[in-house]
Order: C-alpha cells, then structure tokens, then sequence
C-alpha cells in the first residue's frame, strides 16, 4: 500500500485529544457525584480523604485515553481516517505539526499535573492526620494508592516528555514556575519511590472485588515495567515472577466474549480504568464509526491488519480487529463493546511473561530457555507456532520476537511507540516510515507552546526541533 506523510492541521488533533479528555466525564469507577469533593477541599477525616483520592482516580480516566492517542498515533498500528476519503498515516507525537506556534498538546502534558497536584494534596493531607482517624490500614492504603497514582502520571510524563518538573507539594497554581525540569532519570527515580511507599503500605494485601483500585499486584506489575525501562534486569524479573506466580492471575482465552477485552476484572486484568454506558471508554468514540455512535478517526494500518489476520502471525489476536466494508478499512474491536464499557487496560499478565522474556535475556546471565518459554505462553494463548527449546536463535534474534509479540499482542493499547523509543529503535522502525524519525531529538513529544509562555522555567524538549 503507498504511504503518504504529510502534515495535519493543529486543531485536528487538539479537538480529538479534548474527546479523549471528555468522554468519560463521570466517575471511571461508577462513584457517586457526592462521593468527590472539590480540589482543594480540606481533608479532615477518612471519608474526606477517600472522597479526594477519587478525584484522583477521575483524572486516571482522562490521562489512559489520551496516552492511547498520543502512542497510537506516533506509531504504526493505526492511521488517520478523520476525512473518510483520505488516509493519513501521521507517525508523529505532535500530529504531524511542525511549527512551534500551532503545536498541539500532544501527550496530555497540563491533564498530568492535575493529577499529579490532586494526589499531592491527598498524600500531604493525610500523612499530617492524626492515626485515630482512620480504621486499621485505612490510611496506608490511602496514601498508597496516591503515591501510586502519581507515580503512574510522572512515569508517563517521563516516558512521553523525558525531562520534566517535579512537583510534590500541592498548589493552586496553573504551572510550575519556579521548578526546572528534572532529568528523565531523576523521574523515573521519583516514581520508584512512590512504589516503593506503596509497596510498603500495601505489603500483606491482595485485590478486593474491584480490579479499577490500585493493589499490591498492581503495584508489582508496574515496578515490573519500570525496572524494564531502568534497564534493571534481574529486578524486572523477580518482579514479574511475582504476578506470573500468583494462582489468582492466569491468561484468558481469546473467544468472544469470555477474553479479557470483554470481561470487565478478568483473571488476566491487574490494574484497569472500569467504564460502563454512562462513563463510556475514554477513546472508543475515535475508533469507532457514526454508526456505532462515534467518529472514526482512526482505522487499523492495512498492513498490520493483515498480520494479525494472518494465522502464523497474530492467530486469534485477529479478534482484535474487524473489518468495516463500507469504508474498506478494519477498525479496532477491544473498545468496541456496544454498552461502551470496554475497560483500558494499565496492566494485564501477558505483559508479565514479555517483560520477564526480555529480561532472562537482557541480564549479565542470559536465561535462554527461559525467555523461550515465557514467550511460548503467549504464542500457545494466540495459537501460533511455538519456538522450539532446540532453535538455535540468537539473543538479538529472540528479542525481535519478543518486540513482535508485544506489537501483536499490544496492539491498541498503547505499548508499540514507547517500547520501540525505550530499545532504541525508533530510526529504524518508525525512520523506515517517516524519515524524521532517524533523528533521536523527535523521540520525545515536544511540550505544549502553551505551557512553555505560562511557565518561562521550562525547556523546550528534543532541542526544540518539533
């Protein structure tokens, strides 16, 4: 199929990022309207403080949709089909923008630090509580979570933006002026400790009914995907062996109806943002038609639609996707629940096994046999062919196996632009599709200029070439 890059109007991308924001206005976890209070509000009991911590998860919602938008359209798994007649792969963080003073707010960036200001007035509230206020654990479970919640927005924020503020106190301002931007490093660090507080707090717990809270698992899966990032191999997979141990958690089949897509809290889900038909999936009105009562301004890229339909290949992760004639195109099927309830996913098991993979083969003591058999599991759920314990692959062999199964297993859920950034790879992925990838400088997404004139402390990232 021939590809076109071009670029795309700002207020194309602003307008489906504001969608992605918006969809779920309501409480993502099905909480009452009197169960937030306002930002801000005095924090003076348990029940306040829970009702704050809700607030936190409510912006959750908001920032899982739009990191699904601003990967998804930054790698190769969808393109653009906002005008129907014209397919428009954009392969860019911004959209496509290049001039500086129509850059849209790719990323999310300002949707982060509300988050990242309602769980520091939930964490420095409590923490000057008095222990009499709370139940038994009440509180470190509290403060857990909202550690846990912020870590969650800083990591994305390094992941997507690399060097950016560090803020810990809450505030009533817009911005923060007055804190320079800390080292992509430095905020992975930062994350670390959140988890590390949780881990802490929550030592000794498991899930309750509701896999939409955070819990120690969660909490172990995310240390998992951090430590990946770290490049900290051996710790990545002690701590992914933890939720691959865990009798609780086991991979679904991928059947309709009975997979983990369509199953809300399933034995494969670990941490997920729960919607229902009033608190609808914060991005199935992108990837979804007017018929179905969206807009479909994504379809599935022709090419990987034809790998995952073909059986060798993607195998039953063809459920994945379905084919739409009336615009000859296939579309996205794991949003696509009619209730508009499909849950987006922070954590599921299968990433456990790949994370583990990657990381038997990345230590100072290669485990081959290992990796080969974390990678098997999900081949064995897709149903393709398995890799022999006798093949003689080599390590940078197996790891590109690792990287296509977590492209076919992934996809649509966010994973392909920040796992191919993270290896290094992007000039070679991405730079095969869009030229402008072969500079490293575009591998992070550029801060939005609107927050560069409200804040003169910050920094233009990737030298400002966007």
């Amino acid at each position: 199929m021939k590809r076109y890059i071009i670029n795309i109007k700002a207020i194309v991308l602003a307008v489906l990022f504001s969608i992605a924001l918006t969809a779920c206005e309501g409480d993502l976890l099905d909480f009452q309207p009197d169960t937030q209070i306002q930002d801000g509000a005095i924090i003076i009991s348990q029940s306040s403080a829970e009702k704050a911590l809700n607030g936190v998860y409510a912006s959750l919602r908001g920032i899982s949709g739009t990191a699904i938008l601003t990967y998804e359209t930054a790698a190769d798994n969808v393109i653009l089909n906002s005008f129907r007649t014209v397919v428009v792969p954009t392969l860019r963080p911004d959209g496509g923008v290049t001039g500086g003073a129509d850059r849209t707010d790719g990323g999310g960036y300002p949707a982060y630090y509300v988050l990242i200001n309602r769980a520091n007035h939930v964490i420095t509230s409590v923490n000057g509580l008095d222990n009499s206020l709370f139940k038994s654990g009440a509180k470190e479970k509290i403060l857990a979570e909202a550690h846990t919640l912020r870590a969650f927005a800083y990591f994305d924020l390094a992941r997507t933006y690399a060097n950016v503020p560090i803020v810990l106190q809450p505030s009533t301002a817009t911005n923060q002026i007055g804190i320079k931007q800390s080292s992509k490093a430095d905020v992975f660090k930062q994350v670390e400790n959140d988890l590390d507080i949780a881990e802490t707090n929550l030592a000794g717990t498991s899930w309750g009914t509701n896999k939409g809270w955070v819990s120690i698992w969660a909490v172990y899966a995310f240390k998992a995907r951090l430590y990946l990032y770290q490049e900290r191999w051996a710790d990545a997979e002690t701590y992914a062996s933890k939720l691959i141990g865990n009798a609780d958690l086991k991979l679904t089949g991928l059947e309709a109806g009975s997979n983990w897509f369509e199953t809300r809290f399933s034995s494969e889900g670990i941490w997920e943002v729960a919607c229902s038909n009033t608190e609808a999936n914060p991005v199935r009105t992108n990837f979804t038609t007017a018929a179905e009562g969206g807009l479909g301004d994504y379809i599935v890229e022709p090419d990987f639609a034809e790998l995952l339909n073909t059986p060798s290949i993607g195998g039953k992760r063809s459920i994945y996707v379905k084919e739409e004639s009336s615009i000859n195109a296939w579309l996205l099927r794991i949003y696509n629940k009619s209730d508009k309830s499909s849950s987006v996913f922070l954590f599921r098991l299968a990433e456990q096994y790949l994370i583990r993979a990657e990381a038997r083969l990345k230590k100072a003591n290669p485990d081959f046999q290992g990796a080969i058999a974390d990678i098997n599991e999900i081949k064995e759920r897709a149903g393709v062919e398995l890799i022999p314990n006798t093949t003689p692959l080599t390590k940078d062999q197996l790891l590109l196996v690792v990287e296509d199964e977590n492209r076919y297993e992934f996809a649509f859920e966010g994973h392909r632009y920040p796992d191919i950034i993270r290896t290094g790879r992007a000039g070679e992925v991405f730079g095969a599709l869009n030229p402008v990838y072969k500079d490293p400088r575009y591998w992070v997404v550029p801060i939005p200029t609107t927050e560069l004139k409200k804040d003169p402390d910050l920094v233009q990232n990737g030298d400002g070439v966007y």
